[in-house]
């Protein structure tokens, strides 16, 4: 979502309260007020909209192929808002709360991808259903989303039971994941033939849930100062924007920062993803210092010290000093310049997703993708920053694509020799023989040559 759009919605959106990331993090444990595109007047108690609507189930069984929305059973009653019309009185610690996060989390995901998209987000179960049905806390160790629904249960105990301080409902990061997608199914579909082996697909299904969770959790102010005054900018390095999906302060479902390449990862979806977020996340990280060095906040000698992979020979606490110096009083600069590099992300993956079909998808068509997306964004600025990224993670043509193979003048039937002419006066002879004469007296018959004198 651009700045300017996120400044109107203050005047003219309503407002929430939501854990940036989840609460048990010792960074994270205050709320952020954040405003969403509905206004008060449109939001009805639950909270509910025209697009998706807040069901407080009372011992529901998680849906499965034998049981689909709508949910019909008992339930609590709808959560209501303030006498001006907004959520941002509830308790932290009450029911209602949580029911009031999964919906701002979910309205506001959406907002900001379609800003990125530039039109609305049509539901890809839309044939069956009007609006998203988001069901916040059943007695389940677990979460899903669904055709037409999002259910959340709580995180795991150490024994594998219930915990019940850890509801998946404001785990910001997990239900940004989930609505991607949801973004994904949307925008692209799925094969035509289900039956084909796709590894690539569902890897970039779980890649782009992951994407989608981290540039929608670069619009928590919060965030952004977090990770720009632990790191000084120095983005190449573990931080809390690559830690996807939060388990506790050590652990964590994926890192996009990660050193994974094609031929270190496997055929399951969310272990083959990481090579695609992370090559993703190398550009993103990469214009993200080019503009810190288009506007003299560090060198470009900097640049590419900390860019450079796993070097042994790097000094990595050097490279940390040289950056909190560069860092030190110029705070403000190093966030434009990363909000700059967060909205051409958001813009660069909804173009590419917006292009992409879902049959025989490759991540080399993704790279082609993003390429033709960065030459409609910035005329191909980044061309060579993507194409690096990308080879670095050994993500190219699959061995045996046709596009590998040559085509020799033989193959075509272009030979140049007599068997061509040959072949030419058998064709046209066919049509006039007449013809047939002239053109082999012409082809055939070489000029004397003139005898020098």
């Amino acid at each position: 979502m651009s700045v300017k759009l996120d400044v109107r919605l203050e005047s003219v959106g309503t407002r929430f309260r939501l854990f940036p990331q989840p609460r048990f993090l010792s960074a994270f444990q205050t709320p952020e007020t954040v405003y969403i595109s509905v206004p008060p007047e449109e939001i009805k108690p639950g909270p509910a909209d025209n697009r998706m609507i807040v069901i407080d189930a009372i011992n529901k069984l998680p849906y499965s192929r034998f049981f689909r929305p709508p949910y019909i059973g008992a339930k609590n009653p709808p959560v209501q808002p303030s006498s001006d019309g907004h959520f941002d009185h509830l308790d932290i610690e009450s029911r209602e709360f949580s029911c009031a996060t999964m919906y701002a989390t979910v309205r506001r995901v959406l907002d900001i991808w379609e800003d990125y998209f530039g039109h609305q987000i049509e539901w890809h179960f839309e044939a069956d259903f009007s609006r998203l049905e988001l069901i916040p806390l059943i007695e389940w160790n677990n979460a899903q989303s669904g055709y037409g629904f999002l259910e959340f249960g709580y995180g795991r105990s150490i024994t594998g039971g219930i915990d019940r301080t850890r509801p998946y409902c404001q785990n910001f990061d997990v239900l940004a994941h989930e609505i991607g997608h949801s973004i994904i199914f949307s925008k692209i579909g799925v094969p035509e033939n289900s039956q084909e082996e796709h590894l690539d697909f569902w890897g970039m299904h779980e890649s782009a849930g992951d994407l989608v969770a981290i540039v929608a959790s670069l619009h928590f102010d919060t965030v952004i100062t977090y990770i720009l005054n632990k790191s000084c900018g120095n983005l190449f390095t573990v931080n809390e924007l690559d830690r996807v999906g939060e388990l506790s302060e050590s652990r964590e479902i994926r890192i996009a920062f990660n050193y994974k390449r094609m031929s270190d990862v496997g055929a399951e979806p969310h272990d083959r993803s990481v090579p695609l977020t992370g090559g993703i996340f190398d550009v993103f990280v990469e214009v993200f210092q080019k503009e810190l060095v288009n506007n003299g906040l560090i060198t470009q000698a900097l640049a590419d010290l900390s860019n450079s992979g796993p070097n042994q020979s790097q000094d990595l606490s050097d490279i940390q000093n040289r950056f909190a110096a560069a860092y030190k009083g110029n705070e403000a600069g190093f966030k434009d310049a990363l909000l700059f590099a967060r909205d051409y992300l958001g813009q660069l993956l909804a173009i590419t997703w917006s292009n992409l079909s879902p049959n025989h998808l490759t991540y080399h068509t993704i790279l082609r993708g993003l390429l033709r997306a960065d030459r409609q964004i910035t005329n191909g600025e980044h061309q060579d920053t993507i194409r690096t990224c990308f080879a670095w993670r050994e993500i190219s043509l699959i061995p045996g694509s046709l596009l590998l193979r040559p085509h020799t003048v033989q193959e075509c039937g272009l030979t140049a020799g007599p068997d061509f002419v040959d072949g030419l006066i058998e064709r046209l002879n066919q049509k006039d023989p007449k013809v047939i004469e002239a053109l082999q007296q012409i082809l055939r018959d070489k000029p004397a040559k003139k005898k020098k004198s």
